[in-house]
């Protein structure tokens, strides 16, 4: 009797220590995938806080430059409007120069000269010339060319406003401009090269 209750005591304890084996494994099973669940929760926590701050951050750079772009093209159109508004201003003190000058006797004396090196332009002939200029120096022009063996004739031209001539000799198909409108237009495009219009 002593010795069967002495196998059934050794084979519970047996089967108590299989099964406290296996429970201590099960338990450990356990606390493994809940430590790898919890380091895959942490990663992709992180990855996904990594990701919005990198999305955070290019939305920041890509707001600054926008901002510094749209800054840098308004500081463009005020250079570029302060450049135009000092080249009118040169433009028009220059035209308020001349149309002070073309009232004086050296304007006179210019015009001739700038006749007479016209004429010599033309090549040796006796084809007749037309010379355009503004209505009040017709006269003057006029009174010129006298002396003139060609056969001429002074217009006026409204699109001299300025003053200068322009002479023309259909029979050699030349022409030959002395305006000074077409010279204040040339110092325009050179005004505006200048101060950097041309380079926006």
């Amino acid at each position: 009797m002593d010795n069967e209750h002495k196998k059934l005591e050794h084979f519970t304890a047996t089967i108590l220590s299989d099964a406290n084996e296996l429970s201590r494994k099960i338990l450990e099973a356990l606390e493994k995938a809940r430590k790898a669940r919890l380091a895959a929760a942490k990663k992709e926590i992180r990855v996904r806080n990594e990701r919005e701050i990198e999305a955070g951050i290019a939305k920041v750079k890509s707001s600054t430059g926008r901002l510094v772009s749209q800054q840098m093209m308004e500081n463009k159109r005020e250079l570029f409007a302060k450049r135009g508004e000092v080249a009118r201003r040169i433009a028009a003190d220059v035209r308020g120069k001349l149309e002070d000058w073309v009232q004086t006797d050296a304007y006179h004396s210019w015009l001739q000269e700038q006749l007479a090196a016209a004429l010599e332009q033309l090549p040796q002939g006796s084809q007749g010339v037309t010379v355009y200029c503004r209505e009040q120096d017709q006269q003057y022009l006029a009174q010129a060319l006298q002396g003139c063996a060609r056969p001429h004739q002074v217009e006026s031209s409204q699109l001299i406003e300025l003053g200068g001539l322009r002479l023309e000799c259909p029979g050699s198909h030349m022409a030959v401009d002395c305006t000074l409108d077409s010279s204040f237009g040339d110092l325009r495009e050179h005004i505006a090269e200048y101060i950097g219009l041309r380079l926006e």
